[in-house]
């Protein structure tokens, strides 16, 4: 389509098959990642963005394929932000519920520290996936005893300062249960009960999450600013 040509825009569907590689093209680039036309939700959301490009396109003003990615990024960053929001309210219960305290207070009055802890929560949770583990699952079996909880986060924060025990638990993706046991020198059964509780929290101090340090109850990540 060249600057100044009309749309007809009873002509939607055509329209839309003829630049079909052009949505496809723009939705993969924003995302950086392969685009299923019938699945992915992004496709969608740039599909009502194209579709409200062509009822708002001027000739006059240039080109409407530059207007038209505009428009689409435009909407699909508002998508992206829109569910970033609701991940970390989602994952902020998920904490809430496995026994780290957080104060919404603080989040709404610091933006910064607002979207570092965001940005913290969606790392945190592909680097739970990698050991299988979610934030659901995390919150369904976190201890509901304040004691037994101190205890598995301090276990957790012991085993992320040794190295060996770091290397183990990230090669064959558990916990070492025998060495994390010697190392809070617990019993074998109190690391067992609790280990995908541990293994998560153990995560936190390891790769030093600043705000989900800070946020563990009573206890912060050691040589993090």
């Amino acid at each position: 389509m060249i600057p100044g040509e009309k749309i007809d825009l009873g002509n939607l569907d055509n329209l839309v098959d003829r630049h079909m590689p052009f949505l496809i093209r723009t939705v993969s680039n924003f995302t950086g990642r392969y685009v299923s036309v019938e699945n992915d939700e992004e496709f969608s959301i740039a599909l009502l963005g194209f579709t409200e490009a062509v009822k708002k396109y001027d000739p006059e003003k240039g080109s409407f394929l530059s207007f038209a990615k505009l428009v689409m990024e435009s909407r699909l960053k508002n998508y992206k932000e829109q569910n970033m929001r609701h991940m970390q309210e989602e994952s902020l219960e998920a904490l809430q519920e496995a026994g780290m305290d957080f104060e919404e207070k603080k989040q709404s009055s610091e933006n910064d520290e607002a979207e570092n802890l965001r940005e913290e929560i969606l790392k945190y949770r592909e680097e739970l996936l990698l050991f299988g583990l979610t934030l659901e699952r995390l919150a369904d079996e976190a201890p509901k005893h304040s004691d037994t909880r101190k205890t598995a986060v301090k276990a957790a924060e012991t085993a992320s300062g040794d190295e060996e025990t770091v290397e183990e638990t990230y090669r064959k993706k558990k916990l070492p249960i025998r060495r994390v046991a010697r190392l809070a020198q617990v019993t074998e059964k109190v690391i067992k009960n609790r280990k995908s509780f541990i293994l998560a929290v153990m995560i936190i101090f390891v790769k030093k999450y600043a705000g989900l340090c800070y946020w563990i109850q009573g206890t912060r990540c050691k040589h993090v600013s």
